[in-house]
């Protein structure tokens, strides 16, 4: 008990980590130093003290912030205590801890350490979430049994894992290459460059794009592109390599990464759902993704609420992998589609949008090649109609919608925490309805023109539940 008691102190490496942090969060005030000493002329102690401060500030707060971290395990919660000028103190329950991820940095890696996150339920916006920088991986290992075993009782097992799921080599690949974060790298590069143009002569790269030199700039362009999307296949690549799904228990370790490895662990109890989303390129392959609706915060570092279970796996392979994992959820695709007056209706959203843009350019500028965006219009509604549909089980429904990236819903009856069924005066003529079907705060699902009887069907369903 004094052991659990003892308050203990993170790895000393954690301060290089927190002077790093230090300077990525003043990154804009460095940069605003380094153009004011740029300006300057005079005595060189006094143009760059600014500078020197401020990685004396980022030094000192590194330090302290180390220095004023300690966190202790009591018998049924954690107790932390941090603040360099003012001293906070937060109490975490185990029974309020939603899930628990390990992750391990190129420094964590060099000082033999892991960076541990403790997600809680409750947890505020602005509150951040439970982050131990650098422990050891023994401490981690501790830490995460002793709150397992708090929250699972005498249930707790520490043998019996059973590997779910292991992303192979070549998938693993085909993944990075079919990512889309080319566009994020893009973004990046050109912040970079518009950041540091001061200091680095794009001068004769300005005035070659504003040449007459329509193949020299195209030629350019699809370079910046390339490098672009090699750096996203990399990243990509780097990040999950290795992905391994382990079920144990009640729980399921998640770890992936090769240079950055990272571990996550969470209770089948906080799933509110499962959506399975399959996006235009892999589709044609047979691939598809499956991601968890997650009750915590992000712990994949994703979109809050969502856990990626399997980045990358073949759709037939999905029901049986799916249920080894959840044996209550049934993932099949045999959806009800919606009925055939509802197609018009999806083919016109798209047209009130690009009609408005085709009339102007017509009337006024005489561009009727515009005209030609309605044929992309039409075919955006009529495949969103076709990929729409729901599917109504005796413990179970399934929404699904989309038309670029379609996004299928199982949602247990008992996890749903509302249901929605609106009906405008359009809808009420056709006897169509939407379904809204919200699993947790934030995260809401939903099917626009569902047959009326359907959508009837589905809510008696939902009403005895709550009966």
């Amino acid at each position: 008990m004094n052991m659990m008691n003892e308050a203990k102190r993170l790895h000393p490496i954690a301060i290089v980590i927190y002077i790093t942090k230090r300077l990525k969060q003043g990154a804009c005030l460095a940069l605003a130093l380094l153009l004011a000493i740029k300006e300057k002329t005079g005595d060189p102690f006094v143009d760059w003290l600014p500078l020197f401060l401020f990685l004396f500030y980022a030094v000192l707060a590194g330090y302290m912030s180390w220095r004023r971290f300690t966190y202790r395990l009591q018998e049924n919660d954690m107790y932390i205590e941090q603040g360099i000028f003012v001293k906070k103190k937060r109490y975490i329950p185990f029974e309020r801890v939603q899930g628990i991820s390990q992750s391990s940095g190129l420094v964590q890696r060099l000082a033999g350490v892991v960076q541990v996150h403790i997600e809680t339920a409750g947890r505020q916006i602005d509150e951040p979430e439970v982050v131990l920088s650098a422990v050891s991986v023994e401490e981690a290992n501790h830490i995460e049994r002793v709150i397992r075993h708090q929250n699972g009782g005498n249930k707790f097992i520490e043998s019996g894992n059973d590997v779910i799921f292991t992303l192979r080599f070549s998938d693993t690949f085909f993944l990075a290459v079919t990512s889309g974060g080319a566009f994020g790298v893009i973004a990046a590069i050109g912040a970079f460059l518009s950041e540091f143009d001061h200091f680095i002569p794009f001068g004769r790269l300005k005035t070659f794009l504003q040449t007459d030199d329509t193949t020299s700039t195209i030629v350019l362009l699809f370079s910046i592109l390339m490098v672009a999307y090699m750096l996203s296949i990399v990243g990509h690549f780097f990040r999950y390599m290795n992905f391994t799904v382990v079920k144990q228990a009640n729980t399921l370790t998640i770890t992936t990464g090769l240079l950055q490895k990272k571990s996550i662990s969470t209770s089948i109890e906080r799933v509110q759902g499962i959506g399975v989303k399959e996006s235009p390129v892999r589709r044609l392959f047979g691939y598809v993704s499956v991601h968890l609706i997650h009750a915590g915060g992000s712990l994949d570092d994703g979109k809050q609420g969502s856990l990626l279970l399997f980045p990358l796996v073949r759709k037939t392979d999905v029901p049986s992998l799916v249920a080894s994992c959840f044996p209550s959820y049934h993932v099949h695709d045999l959806l009800q589609p919606l009925p055939k007056h509802a197609r018009f209706r999806y083919i016109l959203r798209p047209l009130y949008i690009v009609m408005p843009i085709v009339l102007a350019t017509t009337v006024w500028l005489e561009r009727f090649e515009t005209l030609l965006l309605v044929f992309p219009a039409i075919y955006v509604g009529h495949r969103s109609y076709k990929r729409a549909g729901v599917a109504l089980e005796r413990k179970q429904l399934a929404l699904r919608s989309g038309w670029l990236t379609i996004k299928t819903v199982y949602m247990l009856k008992q996890r749903i925490q509302s249901l929605t069924i609106s009906q405008s005066r359009v809808q009420q003529r056709a006897r169509l309805c939407t379904v809204h079907a919200t699993v947790m705060p934030g995260v809401r699902t939903k099917v626009i023109d569902v047959n009326e009887c359907e959508a009837k069907a589905i809510y008696e369903w939902f009403l005895g539940n709550k009966g």
